[in-house]
Parts: C-alpha cells; structure tokens; sequence
C-alpha cells in the first residue's frame, strides 16, 4: 500500500519550469559555494514542510542558484534527484541479485525488486517528463489551468506508484526465509533513500499542485 504523505501549502507557485540536464546533474562544487543565500533560503523553507527534511535540504541545495525563486524548479529538481536514486537503487540489486550469494526466497525477491524499481525509474522518467511539459508550455505563455492540473496530477500518480514499487520491493524480504535481518539490512541500505527522495518529491509536488488549484 502507498505511504500517505501529507504536507502543508509553503508559498505561491511560479510555473516556470526547467527539466533539463542542468537539474539532472549534480552542480561542481564551486557552483555550489556561489550560491546566494537567499535561493538556500528558500529551498530550506520548502524542505523544512517534507517529510525528511535534512535530506531533502542535503539533496536540493546545491541547485539553489538554478531553482531560485521558483518551487516549480525546485520540483523539478527534487524529480530528477529522485530519478538518479531510483537508477542507482536499481543497480545496486541488480548487482545483489547477481552475486549469487543470496538464499533462494531471497535471490528471488531481488529478481522482482529489480523488475519493480525499473517499473519505478520508469515512472519517474514520466514524472520529469510531465512537469517539464508544465515549464515548456508556461514559458511560451501557453499553459491553461486544466492542463496544468492534469499535468501536475499525473506526476503525483506516477510518483505516488514509483513509491508503492519501492515499499514493495522491500516487503519481499522480511522473514528468515529470504536471508534474515543481514539481507534486510542490506536491501534497506540500497532501496530507503529512494523511498525518501521520493517521499520528499511527492510533499512538493503537493504542495505546488495545491497552490496551483482553483479557490
């Protein structure tokens, strides 16, 4: 069953949006050091309403200077960090399930999460592919209230359901006959981060599609 995230409305939305490679990639560390603190300022208040706000303030404030002002490019961001944490998640129990050390409740347990968190990075794709279709079209002038919402519902429906792959792949590995607390253990440290980026990035896509909906 997919986590119920609530979260509170932060602050009025601008729907400039930019999904580019830009967001995609981690800045060098002398972009970061150049960020004002202004833009700092401003993501740590949005992160400050999301479920885990350390890591969403750890995760998103690099890109500070390319969010600026704009919690639609913060969304973006926090999308496209969730996405390379779903890919990494992927890889690190494709390399699990292929060691061949694993029981074999366990071996094929990691076989379906593998399968569930490539559905995951999937959704996630989608997700950034939807809310970057938000930025095109405000930046043109072009964007109207129910393609926006429609825009902004998907992105929550496919994040909410790259959330429910994750939970459902560490399910799999509860119970002595899928290797233990060890083998737990060792899923949890590759498939919880994803599950909390993703957590974060649905508390602001929240937050943003409420503020972007009629009175």
């Amino acid at each position: 069953m997919a986590r119920t995230v609530g979260c509170p409305l932060l602050s009025a939305v601008l729907l400039s949006c930019w999904c580019g490679l830009a967001l995609a990639a981690r800045p060098a560390p002398s972009a970061a050091a150049g960020v004002g603190g202004g833009n700092v300022s401003f993501v740590k208040a949005w992160c400050a309403g999301t479920e885990y706000p350390a890591l969403c303030d750890a995760t998103l404030s690099p890109y500070a200077a390319a969010v600026g002002d704009s919690p639609a490019r913060l969304a973006c961001a926090a999308l496209n960090v969730t996405l390379a944490g779903a890919r990494n998640a992927t890889a690190a129990m494709r390399g699990m399930a292929a060691a061949g050390r694993l029981p074999p409740v366990a071996a094929e347990a990691a076989g379906d999460c593998v399968s569930m968190l490539g559905d995951a990075v999937g959704m996630l794709r989608q997700s950034v592919e939807a809310m970057a279709q938000v930025g095109a079209e405000a930046e043109q002038g072009h964007s109207q209230e129910r393609t926006v919402r429609f825009q902004m519902d998907s992105v929550r429906t496919w994040a909410s359901a790259a959330l429910t792959d994750g939970d459902m792949c560490m399910e799999g590995f509860r119970g002595e006959a899928a290797g233990g607390g060890g083998v737990r253990e060792a899923v949890r440290g590759h498939v919880a981060g994803l599950l909390h980026l993703t957590a974060n990035a649905l508390c602001i896509v929240g937050a943003m599609a409420n503020q972007t909906a009629p009175p």
